[in-house]
C-alpha cells in the first residue's frame, strides 16, 4: 500500500481473530485509507524525495501537500511557507513575490470572512466548474499549442496550475486555482477529488484523461515578501460524490487535527454561510483561535434565523451574545464535508435547538422526570427501558409512576452501595486486603463479613469453665 495502513494489516487481523483472510483486511484498510485520504486531503506517505516542475500560470502560491520544510531545493527561488498548525510541514509553495507589501494586515478571522465570501462569489459565477477551466485554457494556448499543453500535463512532474481566482484586499492575497492532471492507471493517488473536463458523451471514445483537481483557496497576509503565514483550503462543490457510510464521529478529530480544511457549498449557499463555514473549519483546524470575535459575527450574519430564536428563547441582551451561545454548541468538529453544504445548515439547526432545549432545562427544571429522581438526563434514558416499554419506537408509561419506581430502586442500589462499603471496611480491620475484601463479597452475603477473618488470623475464644 506505500502509507500509513501498511503496518495495520497484522493488528487488524490480531483484533478479528480466528483465521482471518489477510488480503480481504488488507483490501479492507486499503479502502479505508484512501476514503480518509480523501477526506483529509493527504496521503501520509513516508518521507520521499521527488522533482516538481511549477506551472503557476501568473499565481504567486502553489499548494503541494506534505512538503518539509527545509528539504525544498529551487533553482528559481521558491519558498515553503510553514504550515501554522505543523510548523514542520507545508502546504503552500511561494514560487513568485508579491508585487506590493501591505504595511497592515486585517486580522485572521476577518481575512477568512473575506476569504469565503470569494469562494461563495467563484461557485455562484460558475467559476468552479469544467467548463471554466475549459474556457481558462483557451486564454493559455490556442488550437495548435493544446497537444503541447496535454504533452506538458502528462509528465506526472508537472504540476499546472489554472488560476481561477486572484485578488488583494484588507493587506491579504487570495486565490483560488485547480490542478490540471492528466490521469492513468499509473496517475498517483494524492488524496484529492478529480473532475474530468472532457467527458466522453462530447468527445467520442477517444476521450482525453484530461482532469482538474478540486479547487484550492490559499489566503496569506502581504506584509512581508516571503509569506510566514498562510491558510489552505479545499473546496467541494454540490456535484462532488464521496462515500457517507462511515460515522463522521470516529473521523472527526482525526480529520480535523491531521487534515487540510474542506468548504462545501451548493446553489443555495449565500455568501455569509460560505464564510462562516470558512471561519469554522480554520478554528476547528487550529488556524483560529477560540476568542476571536470573528466567529461570533459570522455565525450572526450567517445563521440570522437561529440566532434570533435563541435571543428571542433565552432572552439574550443582544444579537453577538446569542450567536456566542450557538457557539458554544459549535466548538466540537461536526461538518461532514461527504455531506454537502446542505448537511452543514441541518447541522447549525439541530444546534440551535439544543442551546434553547438546554436553557429550558436550566430555567424549570422541575419540569423534567430525571431532576425530580435526582440523576442526569443521560442515566435516565439508560435506566428507562428498565421500567418502561417501547411502542412503535417511543416509550409509553405514567410518568409519576416511572419516577416513584425509579426512586426506589436508585435507593435500593445506594442502599446496598454503603452496606458493601462497610462490609468492605471491617474485611478491611480483620486484615483483608482489598483485592481478598472483592473477592470475598464476590462468594459471600456482606452481612457475614462481622464474622469473617483471613485463614490463620481469627481470634481464638477462651474455653468455658465446666459447670
Amino acid at each position: 500500500m506505500g502509507h500509513w495502513s501498511e503496518g495495520l494489516v497484522d493488528k487488524a487481523a490480531q483484533l478479528i481473530g480466528g483465521n482471518a483472510d489477510r488480503q480481504v483486511v488488507r483490501e479492507a484498510l486499503e479502502l479505508a485509507g484512501r476514503e480518509i485520504d480523501t477526506l483529509a486531503g493527504r496521503t501520509f506517505q513516508p518521507l520521499r524525495r521527488a522533482i516538481s516542475v511549477i506551472e503557476p500560470n501568473g499565481l504567486p502560491f502553489v499548494d503541494i501537500p506534505d512538503l518539509q520544510v527545509g528539504s525544498l531545493e529551487s533553482e528559481a527561488g521558491a519558498w515553503a511557507v510553514p504550515d501554522p498548525v505543523n510548523p514542520e510541514m507545508s502546504i503552500v509553495l511561494q514560487v513568485a513575490p508579491l508585487g506590493v507589501s501591505a504595511p497592515r494586515a486585517a486580522p485572521v478571522g476577518d481575512a477568512l470572512r473575506i476569504a469565503g465570501q470569494l469562494v461563495a462569489r467563484a461557485s455562484q459565477e460558475g467559476y468552479l466548474s469544467a467548463d471554466y477551466i475549459l474556457q481558462r485554457l483557451g486564454t493559455f494556448v490556442d488550437h495548435e499549442q493544446r497537444v503541447e499543453l496535454f504533452r506538458r500535463v502528462m509528465n506526472p512532474a508537472v504540476r499546472f496550475y489554472v488560476p481561477i481566482l486572484a485578488l488583494s484586499a484588507n493587506g491579504w492575497w487570495f486565490q483560488i486555482a485547480r490542478r490540471l492532471i492528466w490521469v492513468t492507471s499509473e496517475t498517483e493517488d494524492a488524496g484529492r477529488l478529480l473532475e474530468l473536463l472532457l467527458p466522453e458523451a462530447s468527445t467520442g471514445v477517444d476521450t482525453p484523461p484530461l482532469a482538474a483537481s478540486e479547487a484550492i483557496l490559499i489566503a496569506t497576509p502581504m506584509t512581508q515578501q516571503r509569506a510566514s503565514w498562510a491558510f489552505t483550503a479545499r473546496v467541494w462543490t454540490e456535484h462532488v460524490e464521496r462515500p457517507t457510510n462511515r460515522p463522521w464521529r470516529r473521523l472527526a478529530t482525526a480529520i480535523h487535527g491531521n487534515g487540510i480544511p474542506t468548504i462545501t457549498v451548493d446553489s443555495v449557499s449565500t455568501p455569509y454561510e460560505v464564510a462562516c463555514q470558512v471561519v469554522l473549519k480554520a478554528y476547528w483546524h487550529g488556524y483560529l483561535s477560540g476568542d476571536e470575535s470573528a466567529l461570533v459575527r459570522a455565525i450572526a450574519m450567517a445563521h440570522p434565523e437561529q440566532v434570533a430564536r435563541i435571543q428571542r428563547e433565552t432572552r439574550a441582551p443582544n444579537q453577538n451574545f446569542a450567536a456566542a451561545t450557538l457557539l458554544e454548541q459549535l466548538v466540537r468538529p461536526g461538518f461532514d464535508p461527504a455531506q454537502g453544504a446542505e448537511a452543514t445548515r441541518r447541522y447549525v439547526r439541530r444546534k440551535a435547538s439544543i442551546a434553547v432545549l438546554q436553557y429550558r432545562k436550566g430555567e424549570a427544571p422541575e419540569r423534567y422526570p430525571w431532576t425530580q429522581v435526582g440523576i442526569s438526563e443521560r442515566r435516565y434514558y439508560k435506566l428507562l427501558p428498565q421500567f418502561a416499554k417501547k411502542i412503535n419506537g417511543r416509550y409509553d408509561y405514567e410518568l409519576d409512576d416511572v419516577v416513584s419506581r425509579m426512586k426506589a430502586h436508585l435507593n435500593r442500589a445506594d442502599k446496598a452501595r454503603e452496606i458493601r462499603a462497610t462490609a468492605l471496611n471491617v474485611l478491611r480491620a480483620h486484615g483483608f486486603g482489598d483485592e481478598a475484601a472483592r473477592k470475598w463479597l464476590q462468594r459471600h452475603p456482606p452481612e457475614e463479613a462481622v464474622h469473617a477473618w483471613p485463614r490463620g488470623r481469627r481470634p481464638s475464644v477462651s474455653a468455658r469453665p465446666p459447670r
